[in-house]
């Protein structure tokens, strides 16, 4: 077991606070390009459904936060450089959160031994704060 690994089986937590006020000033300065260089296609469709109102500063700042939460149990090496659509922060039917990792971010997972992911993120007062916790299979 390398030392990136940790105690088998042991979970590993990450937390972030984002402030949404720089969020909201990078969607209202460059839109759909903050969206795209954040968020996966996936993320963006779920947020800009037909008929929903212009994703919230709010959620994105949400999102945002669970991506910064998951880096954080992935530990990448500085060499280990992932990109931002490579975490994924989806909803499922109730609109609770849920992570899904491609490319990058799951070869890190992958060698981490880390399967099973849990998030969850809160907004108010100006700030989105997220906890992501993973383990071992």
């Amino acid at each position: 077991m390398s030392a990136a690994q940790g105690a088998a089986g042991a979970p590993r937590v990450g937390c972030d606070l984002q402030g949404v006020a720089p969020v909201a000033e990078s969607l209202a300065r460059r839109g759909e390009r903050y969206l795209r260089a954040v968020l996966a296609p996936e993320e963006i469709a779920e947020l800009t459904r037909p008929g929903a109102a212009a994703p919230s500063a709010e959620s994105v700042a949400g999102r945002f936060a669970a991506k910064e939460a998951v880096l954080k149990v992935l530990r990448p090496a500085p060499e280990d450089a992932v990109p931002w659509p490579h975490v994924m922060v989806r909803t499922d039917a109730r609109g609770a959160p849920h992570v899904q990792l491609r490319g990058q971010a799951a070869r890190l997972a992958r060698e981490a031994g880390l399967r099973h992911w849990s998030v969850s993120t809160s907004h108010d007062g100006g700030f989105a704060l997220a906890v992501a916790l993973a383990t071992a299979s």
